[in-house]
């Protein structure tokens, strides 16, 4: 492993330890067993090494799409639906890190470092579903006259509904889960309409509703 991925690993530890506000890069510099020139050679300060690890997740969602496309699946429609769908296993594959991330992004000034990552996934989520969506116009399958702006609307709606997920995931208020439930039927629809359908054929409620289940389950083991 190089110094950067070494600097950015044990950063990671440390965050998810004591902090982000907690940690000094002197304490990054010594469990690395590095120098500070080694340190300031690659990063410029700790809000740099955060940014890297915040990229690194996208990094991620990215390899789990490139996984997706490289599947042979037998329409468009079936790929625009595995985008959430893999977008799903990607976060579930992290549940038991949950602590941790939580962790290391509860910071006071947070709040430009998650901007961050919302742009970055917004980014890479719209560039596959503008592919997606004009792929199937050129196979005739629907007929979206502005395929960038219909992609980066679907992922604002994915956006908007993993903002939410947490609190349901938490919550025992069936009231909340009811409000949830509409939210999903309200974007399945706004897709579907904007493709052209007259019936769901992007499924986002099952998807969603599957993937809260799956992670209360798993963190209902975790507890006990």
């Amino acid at each position: 492993m190089d110094l950067k991925q070494n600097i950015i690993r044990t950063a990671y530890k440390l965050f998810a330890e004591k902090g982000y506000e907690k940690t000094t890069v002197s304490e990054i510099i010594e469990s690395v067993g590095s120098s500070k020139g080694g340190f300031y050679h690659h990063f410029k300060s700790k809000d740099e090494v955060l940014e890297a690890i915040t990229i690194n997740y996208i990094k991620d969602l990215v390899r789990y799409y490139e996984k997706m496309q490289e599947k042979n699946v037998e329409s468009t429609i079936e790929s625009l639906n595995n985008v959430f769908i893999t977008i799903n296993k990607c976060k579930a594959s992290k549940i038991e890190e949950w602590p941790e991330i939580g962790k290391i992004y509860s910071f006071k000034g947070n709040n430009t470092i998650l901007r961050k990552m919302a742009e970055e996934f917004e980014i890479v989520t719209t560039q596959l579903y503008k592919k997606l969506i004009i792929q199937g116009n050129e196979e005739g399958i629907f007929n979206v006259k502005y395929p960038e702006y219909l992609a980066g609307l679907w992922t604002r709606e994915l956006i908007r509904i993993y903002g939410i997920i947490p609190q349901i995931i938490m919550s025992k208020d069936e009231q909340k889960y009811v409000e949830f439930t509409e939210l999903l039927e309200f974007s399945e629809e706004l897709i579907n309409g904007a493709l052209g359908f007259d019936t769901n054929k992007i499924k986002i409620k099952e998807e969603a509703l599957s993937y809260v289940k799956y992670c209360r389950d798993q963190l209902s083991k975790q507890d006990n």
